[in-house]
């Protein structure tokens, strides 16, 4: 009985320290985050974007800031800018036919390094205000920049604009508008809502921009875009100090997914399960280690650390079930309490014909692995990072669903839900997350 108890102990020593190495791996590396590094090394991925427009007699026009989308490891074939910066060269040519337009990418003025791109998106600046730009032919002389999605991105937070602000290029000697001659700015996220006489929401930011910036990326600090920099406010003609714009990135994505052109997502959920994974591996590796110590004595002594393997062997379970939460899977609602009879099935999309079983505090669906109990791809077009709530009542027979603020809505009954008002549902009702692609039927058995 004594080795018996000596060999499992050591066991569950051997077996903690494993995880809790583990563990403490991932999160270590889980904090590295996404992003290609820091702000400034976005500059691989912007150009300088010129608009002309002739009318046979003369040549007009204007210039911005453009960056590139595209798939990751992929050769880059589209530009993103703001649709001010192209607007002439391109609306103007469509309303006479006086007038005719080019408007080119320019990947080092210094080596005369251009092409003339064609404009596939166009949004006027009262509406989206963004452009996006097909290269005659894809290319490696740019990378592509990771998006954030907007919901993740916190007032307050650092912010940083990348590109070649008009007023720095008069007062320096030569201007090549390559990557080095980028301009990297700092401020913080100040506001999110929808400024007057446009149709876009977009962050409010003491960012420094000016005309130039327009178009250009808007960064966090791992490098990836959370918004395109387009505007400023004026009062009597004098532009007002820290009140800027920057169009949220959930706008941009909205428009690619339409347009079926492929972007890279940020990848925010790793960032996250840091916080769960570097604690847990540091407890157990402690209890590790402290089965194994004490497994070093005698009788009495592995009495007391057999005592002191099963509470950290508790302790490792409990953890274990807390920590599930953070990593939306679904294999973790099956640990969950549940509430008799009460079942979330999926419809259509990604989790058709699959059930769970709802716990006492509800599901959460969206994009955040963190948060949510039901998780979908970042890159799957309508899914907020936190999209919508399911929680039953069986005292009421019935269950009820919140929209969390989502950006395309969650919609029952034939109509779209009010955010963060709950609405009624009855057994065997079906829900869904922006449109019939994602459905998911609630049932009371």
């Amino acid at each position: 009985m004594k080795m018996k108890k000596i060999t499992f102990r050591r066991l569950i020593s051997i077996l903690l320290l494993a995880a809790g190495a583990v563990s403490l791996f991932f999160g270590i590396r889980s904090f590295g985050g996404s992003g290609i590094g820091k702000p400034y090394d976005a500059r691989q991925g912007i150009v300088l974007v010129r608009a002309m427009v002739s009318n046979g007699q003369s040549v007009t026009g204007g210039q911005g800031t453009g960056w590139a989308v595209g798939a990751p490891g992929q050769q880059v074939e589209y530009i993103v800018t703001n649709g001010h910066v192209v607007e002439a060269a391109y609306a103007l040519p469509q309303q006479s036919s006086a007038y005719t337009g080019e408007v080119q990418v320019i990947f080092s003025q210094a080596e005369k390094d251009y092409v003339t791109a064609e404009v596939v998106y166009y949004s006027a600046p009262e509406e989206k205000d963004l452009a996006i730009l097909k290269l005659p032919a894809p290319t490696d002389k740019r990378a592509p920049l990771s998006i954030r999605p907007s919901d993740d991105v916190e007032i307050g937070e650092n912010a940083w604009a990348l590109g070649y602000p008009g007023i720095t290029s008069q007062n320096q000697q030569y201007s090549t508008y390559d990557p080095e001659d980028a301009t990297l700015t700092q401020g913080v996220i100040s506001k999110r809502n929808r400024p007057a006489g446009v149709d876009y929401e977009a962050f409010q930011i003491d960012t420094y921009i000016n005309h130039g910036n327009s178009g250009g990326p808007l960064l966090d600090e791992k490098g990836n875009v959370i918004g395109i920099t387009t505007s400023g406010i004026s009062y009597d003609g004098v532009s007002m100090e820290g009140v800027n714009y920057a169009i949220i990135a959930d706008e941009l994505t909205r428009i690619l997914d339409s347009e079926g052109i492929p972007y890279t997502p940020a990848d925010t959920g790793s960032f996250r399960s840091g916080f769960v994974l570097l604690p847990l591996g540091i407890l157990l590796l402690a209890g590790g280690a402290f089965l194994l110590l004490r497994g070093l004595h005698g009788d009495r002594a592995a009495d007391t650390s057999g005592t002191a393997g099963r509470k950290a062997g508790s302790a490792f379970a409990a953890i274990g079930k807390r920590a599930g939460g953070a990593f939306g899977t679904e294999a973790r609602n099956s640990g969950h309490t549940s509430l008799g009879r009460a079942v979330l099935r999926g419809v259509a999309g990604k989790y058709a014909g699959q059930s769970f079983v709802i716990p006492k505090e509800g599901i959460v669906l969206g994009r955040d692995t963190a948060s949510c109990n039901i998780v979908f791809d970042a890159a799957t077009p309508g899914i907020s990072r936190r999209h919508c709530r399911i929680v039953c009542s069986p005292a009421e027979n019935c269950f009820w669903l919140t929209d969390l603020g989502s950006s395309y809505g969650t919609f029952a009954g034939g109509r779209k839900l009010a955010v963060n008002t709950p609405e009624k549902l009855a057994s065997g009702d079906i829900f869904s997350l922006c449109d019939s692609a994602n459905c998911f039927s609630v049932s009371l058995e």
